[in-house]
C-alpha cells in the first residue's frame, strides 16, 4: 500500500471486482419480481453485523437498517428470515472496513430507489430512502479520506472483505434457489 493512500482509496481499489460481482447479481433482483429477495438477502446479511457492531462497541459505526427492511418485507406480505448465518470478524478493528461498505452501499441504494421510482415501484421502499445511512457516510467519509498505515488499511479491507464476501454468498445462494 502507498503510504499516501487514504483508506477510502484503498478500500475502492482491493474492493473493486468483488463490489462489481455484488452489484451484478443484486441490482437487476432489487428492480423487478426479486425485491423480496433483495430485501431478504439485506436482512440476512445485515442482522448478525449490526449485532457484532453493537457488541464491538466501535467508535465507528453506522444505523442499523434492518427495522426498516423488516418492515418492507411485512409491506409485501414476506416473513422476516430468520436462518442468520454468525458474523464474527476476529479483530474489533475491522469495524472501519464493515462501516465503509455498508455506509456506501447507501449510494447504490439511492440509485436503486431513483430506478425503482421511474418503473413507477413505489413500495416497500423504506430501506432504500432511509436518511439516516447516507448520513452516516457523511461523518465517515473524513476518516476515511486520511491517509493510513499498513495494519489500519489491512484490518479495514479485511472487514470490507468479510462484508462483501457475506453479501455475496448470500446473494449467490438465493440466485442458485431462483435457477433451481
Amino acid at each position: 500500500m502507498d503510504g499516501s493512500q487514504t483508506i477510502r482509496e484503498h478500500l475502492k481499489c482491493a474492493t473493486r471486482a468483488t463490489h462489481n460481482a455484488l452489484d451484478l447479481l443484486m441490482g437487476p433482483m432489487a428492480l423487478g419480481d426479486g425485491y423480496a429477495e433483495f430485501l431478504s438477502i439485506q436482512y440476512r446479511a445485515r442482522v448478525p453485523i449490526e449485532a457484532w457492531l453493537e457488541r464491538s462497541a466501535s467508535e465507528v459505526t453506522v444505523p442499523r437498517q434492518t427495522p426498516l427492511i423488516a418492515r418492507d418485507l411485512a409491506e409485501l406480505g414476506i416473513d422476516v428470515p430468520t436462518d442468520l448465518d454468525r458474523f464474527e470478524p476476529d479483530d474489533m478493528r475491522e469495524a472501519l472496513g464493515i462501516c465503509w461498505t455498508l455506509a456506501g452501499s447507501s449510494m447504490g441504494n439511492r440509485a436503486i430507489l431513483m430506478q425503482r421510482r421511474k418503473r413507477g415501484l413505489d413500495q416497500a421502499n423504506r430501506f432504500l430512502c432511509d436518511p439516516a445511512m447516507p448520513a452516516a457516510w457523511s461523518r465517515l467519509r473524513p476518516v476515511l479520506e486520511t491517509p493510513t498505515d499498513e495494519a489500519t488499511a489491512h484490518n479495514a479491507l479485511r472487514g470490507a472483505m468479510r462484508t462483501f464476501d457475506r453479501f455475496l454468498g448470500l446473494a449467490r445462494r438465493e440466485e442458485m434457489q431462483i435457477a433451481a
